[in-house]
């Protein structure tokens, strides 16, 4: 991509000079210093744009009212003269917050495998492919992007609308924007951080469209803005506009290419389970994990009584087996649906169903008592289970990291995986790890005492969304003798063995 290129054009052309700006701060100045730019340099100075956070909508080589306003927010927001036309300061300011964004996305177009048609991707986001029947799944490896990329041959425009609609109001969507037109169709909506955007056109006899899910707004997915630039390259290769160029990334089923969607890479480095949690994006390294046992145990719970059970990814890391041991009953084995190792969260299945779950509650407050339950030092302490209470004393984990709550509630090599609950039963978090307080006082000179952490319920109600695993949430309600949630954890809770 010609960023650098189209960098300089922009400065030398969008800012002829403050002081004729001031002049002339009206749209047909800023349409006519617009339009004198070449069509290629208009649509990447508004890819551009949109990747900055300031234009939600699709490129395209003619200058708009909405793009005059857009231009004069950005200027409004940082306190200088909304004239519509950049000064040179601002046109850099745009461009080294957007080509961040783009240089992190690193975008590459894919074709559709059967009908040819052309979809732009962010490979920057170690994209995974998979071939389906109606196309091509491209998913990020954290679950915080999903991508399908799909033809339906045996579908009209008007009923492909319709169907989805009811599909996403009745999984739990909220609905934010929908709209019908003769020849395609876009419905978007959210449940909490998860969301998603579905976009078909026809296609011949059917349809062609990407439907779009995301569960973070924050660096390096930037979904609601991705979302755009994606948009606008479908809008292109379905209509015939202009559009910038880029190289063609491959899929591993396609011979011989310098860079292929879903090609091996080595996985991150993971921490040590019972000492630290893994590494958030501005954490300093972690120390090198030593050799993992032959056998070890965690602890998890259920939340749906098809037998879904949610533990932390390193619970079930490089194991051969697996066996899920519910509440009175004996070890059954089952099989990992999904891992999120940035994240810490995984999802079991087993094949009976399970007698009891827990909801999930997205939200909790500083300072609410909460509970955690699950089965730390198997080999020494009781195997049916302990049970702890303490409260959130804070909202952010190690270096401010917003997966993470911290907790005060004793916790163990064992509990990772286990269920953190408010007062009233629902979970709240994922207890994921304990500070290596050893470690921190040869460090900083203190002892720490009962810093613990769990994972967010909220980053694990959209690991589920992303993985479609229905659950029931749950809301603040009457909170239960300490003895009677001890005993609802209990009988949603699982001991986790890995071999």
């Amino acid at each position: 991509m010609r960023l650098r290129a189209v960098a300089l054009v922009l400065v030398g052309a969008l800012s002829p000079g403050l002081a004729q700006a001031q002049q002339d701060p009206y749209f047909a100045r800023a349409q006519a210093v617009f339009l004198g730019l070449k069509p290629d340099t208009r649509l990447w100075f508004q890819l551009v744009l949109t990747s900055a956070g300031h234009w939600p909508a699709v490129p395209n080589i003619g200058y708009s009212r909405r793009l005059f306003e857009a231009t004069r927010q950005f200027q409004l927001s940082r306190g200088e003269a909304p004239t519509g036309v950049l000064t040179r300061a601002q046109v850099e300011r745009i461009l080294q917050a957007g080509t961040a964004v783009l240089n992190g996305w690193r975008l590459r177009w894919v074709p559709h495998p059967t009908r040819g048609r052309q979809l732009w991707v962010p490979m920057g986001l170690e994209l995974e492919a998979k071939r389906t029947d109606a196309g091509v799944e491209l998913r990020e490896p954290g679950n915080r992007f999903r991508l399908k990329f799909n033809y339906y041959g045996s579908l009209d425009v008007e009923n492909a609308y319709a169907v989805t609609l009811r599909e996403m109001l009745g999984s739990g969507d909220k609905i934010n924007f929908k709209t019908l037109k003769r020849d395609f169709f876009v419905i978007t909506g959210n449940q909490g951080r998860y969301s998603r955007y579905v976009r078909y056109h026809a296609d011949g006899r059917g349809i062609l469209g990407f439907d779009m899910s995301w569960s973070e707004d924050d660096a390096p997915v930037y979904g609601s803005r991705l979302v755009t630039v994606i948009s606008g390259s479908l809008w292109a290769t379905m209509t015939g506009a202009p559009f910038p160029e880029t190289s063609r990334v491959r899929f591993p089923w396609e011979p011989g290419a310098p860079e292929s969607a879903g090609a091996s890479r080595q996985p991150p480095p993971t921490t040590t389970p019972s000492t630290t949690i893994p590494p958030a994006p501005r954490a300093a390294a972690a120390p090198e994990e030593p050799p993992k046992p032959k056998s070890s145990s965690g602890s998890g719970f259920f939340v749906s009584k098809a037998g879904h059970v949610v533990t932390n990814a390193h619970v079930v890391q490089d194991c051969s087996a697996i066996s899920v041991r519910p509440d009175g009953a004996v070890g059954v084995p089952a099989q990992v649906l999904a891992r999120d190792v940035i994240n810490d969260l995984a999802v079991l299945k087993i094949a009976g169903p399970a007698e009891r779950t827990l909801p999930v509650r997205p939200s909790v407050r500083l300072g609410e008592g909460i509970a955690a339950f699950g089965f730390p030092h198997s080999d020494l302490l009781a195997t049916a289970g302990n049970f702890t209470l303490g409260n959130v004393t804070a909202l952010a984990g190690l270096k401010d990291d917003s997966r993470y709550l911290q907790i005060s509630a004793p916790v163990q090599p064992g509990n990772s995986g286990g269920p953190l609950l408010d007062g009233a039963g629902n979970v709240v978090g994922v207890v994921s790890a304990k500070l290596d307080a050893i470690k921190m006082s040869s460090e900083r000179g203190d002892l720490p005492q009962n810093i613990n952490f769990a994972v967010k319920a909220s980053l694990a109600a959209s690991f589920l969304d992303a993985n479609q695993i229905a659950y029931e949430t749950g809301a603040p309600g009457e909170k239960l003798d300490p003895a009677d949630l001890a005993e609802r954890a209990k009988k949603a809770s699982a001991f986790i063995s890995c071999r």
